[in-house]
């Protein structure tokens, strides 16, 4: 007969076998036996945090930053529905968590009993797999098919496509009782499951050798050499235009990496359309280019990446290469082409972007202090090696205006793109690695997340930016939205917080900026080493915020 809680122990025991990275828990009662057992097994690698939507959304950004699994721990109840959002940002951006969620035993389910719902399979369409444990496991043949189900649930976080995972386990009173030993049996070797072969890269290859004009577009990826290296060789391929946004984490000079502004200023029709197009990665940012691809039939299309469904972003009704895009494109730059001389496409691309570049850069000066200039004038200012932890809403939008760089990291929460936990991943990201993190959001994104700063392991390496607005200031950039009667109220959500005080009470450094030279002044001291953790407000005014943005985009 085993411990009441030995297969708890051997829970932890196995994912630290395995690989996790890091711990995040957030307090509770129930769980309280699940958090003694990582605690002992995992030490110095387990975090608190108190809100379990932050903590889920920083345990995202650990993961993202590591490249490995990050587990989360949290108690029965509304505690397990707060981890919805982040599981399904990790769902769509291919990340791999572990969420592990104590629970009451079965027939206190449904009767009134203190923090109880219906926990099993709670989070089914955002996950790649869940089981509910069992309350216990008595003897040897249970034990060894529970530790068999943990490994199967490990590998499937980390099985292509990557994303999280959910384990539901019920724990019966009493909670805070000694905890054995893990069992030996978790030395037990675990073999991964093999990929069977996907045979329809053949039919790519012959595509792509009789192919005349060749758009490849990523959308966002993981930092990888191997693909900027390979991308660097399909640009030498003079059929070939690559449109690599900042997320996509590819940059050459060969590359579209402005197509919002490229596609928002050339006239209807002036850029040809490929004969052959190729995606991977997660969202595109650029509605524009989404729009230009879904208005005109593409002969052959193909979604390159081992998605866990269909995909289909530009209506062109694509085929599927279930192989990784670095192996993907590199066999592609080995095949020579069977179609005649290059017709015009890939300059026609380049000659666009570099006239919208210079027509941007001459409109630069003169444009008033703004959520953009100060955009522009921060990713400018990175030192090397920073990680741009871009928020969503107005702030990636900007940040696609701006030109790319090869030397620093991009990140954002485009899985799903909502602001509510853009700050809690930036600092699970920060939490990951030594590099300087910079976080750059909305106020209405950080005061939606502002529980990120509740924090005791908050890093030295970690700054926040905010563009404070006093509200939702891309509805005002939106067409006709600004003139609805319910906009002030409904949509732009004016606020009345003083951010100051609200950073001074997370007992962090303050800094501000309301002009482009006070900001040029300030930057060098927030970025500084020496300022630790660190908060950077900069307020403009949304009338200059819509001349600017319409300036750019060749509205006026």
């Amino acid at each position: 007969m085993h411990h009441p809680q030995q297969h708890l122990v051997d829970l932890s025991e196995i994912l630290f076998r395995r690989g996790v990275s890091r711990v995040v828990i957030s307090p509770g009662s129930r769980n309280a036996p699940l958090i003694r057992a990582f605690v002992q097994r995992f030490g110095t690698a387990c975090i608190s945090l108190v809100d379990e939507r932050s903590a889920a959304y920083a345990a995202l950004g650990i993961a993202r930053q590591s490249q490995t699994p990050a587990v989360l721990i949290c108690t029965s109840g509304t505690a397990v529905l707060n981890l919805a959002p982040a599981l399904a940002e990790a769902y769509y951006q291919n990340i791999p968590l572990i969420a592990i969620t104590a629970d009451r035993p079965a027939e206190w389910i449904d009767q009134q009993d203190n923090q109880t719902i219906r926990q099993p399979d709670i989070y089914k369409n955002y996950i790649k797999t869940s089981f509910n444990l069992a309350e216990a496991y008595p003897g040897d043949k249970e034990m060894q098919e529970f530790r068999n189900l943990i490994q199967t649930a490990y590998s499937a976080s980390v099985s292509a496509p990557l994303g999280p995972v959910h384990l539901n386990v019920p724990i019966p009173e009493p909670l805070y009782i000694s905890q054995p030993k893990a069992s030996s049996a978790c030395d037990t070797p675990w073999e991964e499951t093999k990929l069977p072969q996907d045979e329809s890269l053949r039919d790519l290859v012959h595509d792509w050798k009789n192919a005349k004009n060749i758009l490849v577009v990523l959308g966002q990826h993981w930092p990888d050499p191997q693909l900027q290296n390979t991308i660097e060789l399909l640009c030498n391929d003079e059929r070939v235009i690559v449109i690599a946004e900042n997320v996509s984490n590819v940059y050459t000079d060969q590359t579209i990496s402005l197509p919002e502004l490229l596609l928002a200023r050339i006239v209807s029709g002036a850029l040809p359309y490929p004969d052959l197009l190729l995606y991977s990665g997660g969202q595109v940012v650029s509605k524009r280019l989404k729009q230009f691809l879904r208005n005109h039939p593409i002969a052959k299309t193909w979604r390159i990446g081992r998605d866990a469904y269909l995909m289909d972003t530009f209506r062109q009704n694509n085929r599927h290469c279930k192989h990784t895009p670095y192996k993907t494109y590199a066999l592609l730059t080995q095949q020579q082409p069977q179609a005649g001389t290059p017709n015009g496409f890939r300059k026609a691309w380049l000659a666009a972007q570099l006239g919208v570049r210079s027509l941007r850069n001459e409109s630069i000066p003169d444009l008033p202090f703004s959520d953009f200039k100060a955009v522009h004038q921060i990713l400018q200012q990175l030192p090397s090696g920073t990680i741009a932890d871009l928020g969503n809403s107005s702030i990636i939008r900007l940040a696609q205006l701006c030109d790319s760089r090869q030397d620093i990291c991009y990140h954002s929460n485009r899985g799903v793109s909502g602001i509510d936990g853009c700050v809690s991943s930036a600092v699970g990201g920060s939490l990951a690695t030594r590099a300087l993190t910079v976080s750059l959001v909305g106020d209405l994104s950080f005061l939606y997340d502002s529980n990120a700063l509740w924090n005791r392991h908050l890093p030295d390496n970690f700054r926040l930016v905010v563009l404070n607005n006093q509200g939702g200031g891309i509805f005002g950039l939106l067409p006709g939205s600004a003139d609805a009667p319910f906009f002030n109220n409904f949509l732009r959500a004016h606020h009345p917080v003083d951010l100051q005080k609200l950073v001074e009470a997370y007992k962090l450094n303050y800094f501000c900026a309301n002009t482009e030279d006070r900001l040029a002044q300030c930057l060098p001291a927030f970025l500084a080493a020496q300022a630790g953790a660190s908060v950077l407000e900069i307020n403009t005014l949304q009338e200059h915020n819509l001349e600017s943005f319409n300036t750019l985009m060749g509205n006026r």
